[in-house]
């Protein structure tokens, strides 16, 4: 028996629940709805009570039914002559994380009759505003964009954003720019990769490098949930902002630290590579961990302790949430988080675990 507040009709809370379910994406266009004798036996009440709250929810056009079959979810009648192309913008061709939530974002609409038109982001960002412009020429239902910190100078995007088009941001957002996310569980992810470090292993000098400032909501996440885990022990967080290019000029500093948590698997693969050309070894004297658990961060040396990310499902949420928007209007959950997994091999200084 489901928890339920007693201080409304039943018929409401199972009512409010199917509606629920449908804002939230779980519940699709044409998805069919838990069958009456499903709902009576998961709120423990009467066929009659389940039926009125169906009732209500037909006639509010949110579901319909077929004989014998069952209640389905509703398409909008606005919406029904929509374009069929979502549009799809993401950091680069070549990029794991791109490439995994473009997977999953195909998966999910393939069978549903929509297509992706992909635009790969340079990451200075000089032909965004081109690219905009020719998914908007394509007359797309929607976007689900991956963002950079350029994405807030792209006009394109900001009379998007004011004119409450559908848009999913996905894997992190940008500040300044308000809307509907799908990302990882950053902050929880780098808690326990920090608190790893501090709890298995002792160590107290820990630094936060990154490349990007922490106006990127990944970063900034990250960062809180390394300064998280850190407090209210004797650990120490030094946050370090490092410019591309320039991180071997940077190991003479790093050195000092216990243990180091790159922000993501490439700057880590990168640090290490500094480290070991000054001298430094990797766990012995320095331990370094990283987030994104990409394919070669098993068979670096040390291999690499990271935080997975699963790319995928993040592609699907954002889809679901995209495809609801477009159903709906709105949808009442704005932030959605997709867990982490701490992932530990070599170079925290512990022994050869396998993860692949």
């Amino acid at each position: 028996m489901m928890s339920t507040s007693r201080q409304k009709p039943m018929y409401k809370v199972v009512k409010e629940y199917l509606l629920n379910k449908i804002k939230t994406g779980e519940l699709l266009p044409d998805d069919r709805v838990p069958s009456e004798k499903e709902l009576m036996e998961m709120f423990q009440v009467s066929r009659i009570t389940v039926r009125k709250a169906i009732d209500e929810l037909v006639i509010e056009g949110y579901l319909y039914r077929l004989q014998g079959i069952g209640s389905f979810v509703r398409k909008k009648e606005e919406h029904e002559k929509a374009s069929n192309l979502i549009g799809v913008f993401l950091s680069s061709a070549s990029d794991f994380l791109s490439v995994g939530i473009l997977r999953g974002i195909e998966q999910h609409i393939s069978s549903l009759g929509f297509h992706a038109v992909v635009q790969f982001a340079d990451e200075n960002g000089s032909s965004e505003r081109e690219k905009f412009q020719r998914l908007l020429e394509l007359n797309v239902s929607g976007f689900i964009i991956f963002p950079h910190i350029s994405t807030l100078k792209n006009e394109s995007v900001k009379r998007l954003v004011v004119e409450k088009r559908p848009i999913v941001f996905v894997d992190r957002t940008v500040e300044g720019m308000d809307g509907y996310s799908v990302e990882s569980d950053n902050l929880k992810g780098a808690y326990d990769v920090t608190k790893h470090l501090i709890e298995v292993h002792g160590y107290r000098r820990i630094a936060f490098v990154t490349w990007e400032k922490p106006k990127v909501s990944s970063v900034k996440d990250r960062y809180q949930g390394a300064s998280l885990a850190c407090s209210g022990t004797n650990a120490n967080l030094t946050l370090i902002e490092v410019e591309r290019g320039r991180v071997k000029q940077l190991c003479q500093e790093l050195k000092n630290f216990d243990a180091i948590f790159a922000c993501t698997d490439l700057l880590a693969v990168e640090i290490m590579s500094g480290l070991q050309m000054c001298g430094v070894q990797v766990p012995r004297d320095v331990a370094v961990v990283g987030f994104d658990d990409l394919p070669f961060s098993v068979f670096v040396q040390p291999s690499l302790t990271t935080v997975r990310q699963y790319p995928e499902r993040m592609g699907e949420k954002a889809a679901a949430i995209l495809l609801s928007l477009l159903s709906w209007g709105e949808i009442p959950i704005k932030k959605h988080y997709v867990p982490t997994k701490l992932i530990v091999r070599n170079s925290c200084g512990c022994v050869e675990h396998h993860h692949f």
